[in-house]
């Protein structure tokens, strides 16, 4: 039988490693991994628990959620990037930690060099919605209705998250203006668009599948490049607006800088592992799309959406002020 390619990836760099870190990365783990989240408890932590599920058989330790939120994820980014190099403390990160943040705050403490990124857990599109007490059905009539009333707001979850520079996108290849009004949490939003206190919401798909029921509020448009099996008569906001609109948010692992090559290999392995198998897939909300991307990949992917996403972010002044 041939070797499993993780376990040959994990051999040969247990045979580079100086003595002392080889006799870590062989011990490890022998007591629970901590992963800091950088949100609050609820149900967006969905994902990494059911990871923790299946790590616990797959590594034979458990992994502890702790919640760190705050400061536009930068209080937990900044407390795994401080961490033991040991492999023992990971870090969830979001678009907004490693992409947005760095172009958005000249004074962060952390960046992309004092991390190791690991996977790419899940990506999924931002969704522009409209009131129901409005007559707008498709994102050309919110665009007319846009220019008839300048000034006129969308609500999201705050100035340089992934919901706003889709929409500042929308403006630059549209030319319309939308005014940004910054919520602390996407439930008061969707309250205040059901009942017509905002025109417009821009933000999770997830967070307004629950309600599309009652008919308070219609989705014009998503963010990923192929409509959502889910909403089939949802258009794209390239099919509905531009080639170039598209953004999806994603959500990761990472851990500190320093960590071993092999116990990173064996983690990253382990999370594409697990977020390939039918018993977490089938779980997942409908919008969140699977793609694992692991260590260089997935530093490479950052640096590539940091260039591009910093590019808008100068051209459309976008502040967090």
């Amino acid at each position: 039988m041939q070797p499993h390619p993780g376990r040959r990836a994990v051999t040969a760099g247990l045979l580079a490693l100086p003595g002392l870190a080889r006799a870590q990365a062989e011990a490890w783990p022998n007591r629970p991994i901590r992963l800091i989240y950088p949100f609050a408890p609820g149900a967006g932590d969905l994902v990494p628990r059911l990871i923790g599920e299946q790590l616990q058989p797959m590594l034979g330790q458990s992994l502890v959620i702790e919640h760190r939120p705050g400061a536009n994820t930068m209080i937990g980014a900044e407390a795994a990037a401080r961490s033991p190099k040991d492999g023992y403390t990971l870090g969830w990160v979001a678009t907004s930690t490693l992409v947005m943040n760095p172009n958005l705050y000249p004074n962060i403490t952390y960046g992309l060099g004092d991390f190791a990124p690991l996977c790419l857990a899940y990506r999924a599109p931002v969704s522009f919605a409209v009131s129901a007490t409005l007559p707008i059905r498709t994102v050309a009539e919110a665009l007319e209705h846009i220019r008839r009333n300048p000034g006129i707001g969308f609500g999201s979850v705050g100035n340089g998250s992934s919901p706003h520079v889709t929409m500042e996108m929308m403006m630059g290849l549209t030319g319309v203006r939308l005014e940004s009004v910054a919520y602390r949490g996407e439930q008061a939003i969707i309250t205040d668009l059901m009942t017509g206190r905002i025109p417009f919401y821009a933000g999770s798909t997830n967070s307004l599948l629950p309600h599309l029921e009652g008919g308070k509020f219609r989705i014009l448009a998503i963010s990923s490049p192929r409509r959502l099996p889910v909403l089939p008569d949802v258009p794209t906001f390239r099919e509905a607006v531009h080639p170039d609109l598209e953004l999806r948010y994603w959500h990761g692992v990472v851990a500190p800088a320093g960590v071993p090559a092999p116990i990173l290999t064996r983690l990253a392995n382990s999370f594409a592992e697990i977020l390939r198998m039918d018993a977490v897939r089938e779980r997942l909300p409908p919008d969140m799309e699977v793609e694992p991307v692991i260590l260089e990949d997935f530093a490479t992917l950052i640096r590539e959406e940091q260039a591009r996403y910093g590019r808008i972010i100068r051209e459309r002044n976008i502040t967090v002020l």
